[in-house]
């Protein structure tokens, strides 16, 4: 190890340490930015080890398949190298996929920017190449450990040949998932309907639940006026940033218009990426119910329902001033005899109403969201084992 990297680790750890340091010094608002800025430098840190992996198994590939300038021939191909330009072009892709966090906090605006949504397209696609070369690798060297006690005609000698060509494809899978998820996300949202038996049961009416929203919400809005909902339930993560930002992209959702109301609780995004105070001023303006660990009495039909909403899990590591998921305080007023519907952003809190006695015996329908359905199909299974219920 060269005294330059020795240098560059011990900066980076000094940087991290001071930050961890004003981290447990600091509360409030100073503490969630400073939590926010920490995430992002980790983050950092952490893509420079695999943007290194990534760099030297598509640079060998790139070396290996395309040609290298030719000393002869023709002047106008001794001047074009494919070899730069592919270099180059990977590179850039790795910056572009390394500042996609910045752009949480710059060039945000009710329309997105190209660049980030380029640079937010990019950072999927990195997490999918990064994968299947890490499957191509596993695959090269497990057969690698056996290949001397099989024939020279193996698995492995096959795998070595080629080995740049699987690389290769790894990167267009990469590419190819990066655009179908972009495809899905110009599409109109998907409507699942759902019949859920309940104890206790409010005949003949509908509710419509809406979270982590991936799609824009002018089509949530323009999508809730073809449905005939009762109560409408936004179960956190609205934004990825601060009103002044968002407010001309958000104002569709003063559109939601239901007989029995629109009721937000918040998810761990409103407290990571905005200012959750603001937010909540956002939506009671909009006349939707903000569930800061509340509840709402309504009748359907003359029968009762309790409609309450809990602070997200995430709200307490955030050291957001009164914001706490409070789940008894949440359901405190609702009835026995009533059907009571509870907003919790993560499945995980799910789990911890079902799983006390007192809470669940007061519950007939938890709201959830957050897993987004694990979004990246790589990831599902970390969802799964992350999540209670996905």
């Amino acid at each position: 190890m060269n005294l330059k990297l020795k240098i560059a680790i011990l900066v980076i750890a000094i940087i991290h340490v001071t930050i961890a340091i004003a981290r447990k010094s600091t509360d409030g608002v100073a503490h969630h930015r400073l939590v926010r800025l920490h995430t992002m430098l980790i983050t950092s840190t952490a893509m420079l080890a695999t943007s290194f992996y990534i760099w030297k198994r598509v640079n060998f590939a790139i070396t290996t398949l395309l040609p290298s300038p030719n000393p002869v021939g023709n002047r106008r191909l001794r001047l074009l190298c494919f070899q730069d330009i592919a270099q180059a072009l990977m590179l850039l892709f790795l910056f572009l996929s390394h500042i996609a966090l910045f752009f949480y906090y710059i060039l945000l605006g009710p329309e997105p920017n190209v660049i980030a949504i380029t640079s937010l397209s990019f950072i999927a696609c990195y997490a999918h190449i990064l994968i299947f070369l890490i499957i191509a690798d596993i695959f090269y060297y497990a057969t690698k450990l056996i290949h001397h006690k099989v024939s020279a005609n193996s698995v492995h000698t096959y795998l070595h040949e080629n080995r740049s060509f699987h690389i290769l494809l790894a990167v267009i899978l990469g590419f190819l998932f990066m655009f179908g998820g972009l495809y899905t996300t110009h599409t109109d949202p998907v409507v699942r309907k759902a019949s859920i038996p309940m104890k206790i049961c409010v005949e003949q009416w509908k509710c419509v639940n809406c979270s982590s929203f991936g799609c824009s919400y002018w089509t949530i809005g323009w999508k809730n006026e073809n449905r005939k909902d009762y109560i409408i339930a936004i179960a956190g993560d609205l934004a990825d940033g601060l009103v002044r930002d968002f407010h001309g992209a958000a104002e569709p959702l003063c559109n939601l218009k239901a007989p029995g109301g629109v009721y937000f609780a918040t998810g761990n995004h409103e407290y990571m990426h905005g200012n959750v105070t603001e937010w909540f001023w956002f939506l009671e303006n909009c006349n939707i119910t903000v569930l800061h660990n509340q509840n709402k009495h309504i009748k359907v039909n003359g029968q009762k329902l309790c409609v309450a909403g809990a602070d997200d899990l995430f709200a307490v590591r955030a050291h957001v001033p009164g914001h706490g998921m409070d789940l008894f305080k949440a359901l405190s007023t609702c009835d026995s005899d009533s059907t009571n519907i509870l907003l919790a952003h993560q499945p995980n809190a799910a789990k911890i109403v079902l799983t006390n006695p007192k809470l669940s015996d007061k519950v007939n329908l938890i709201l959830s969201g957050h897993t987004h359905g694990g979004q990246m199909y790589p990831f599902v299974p970390i969802v799964h084992i992350a999540n209670a219920f996905v």
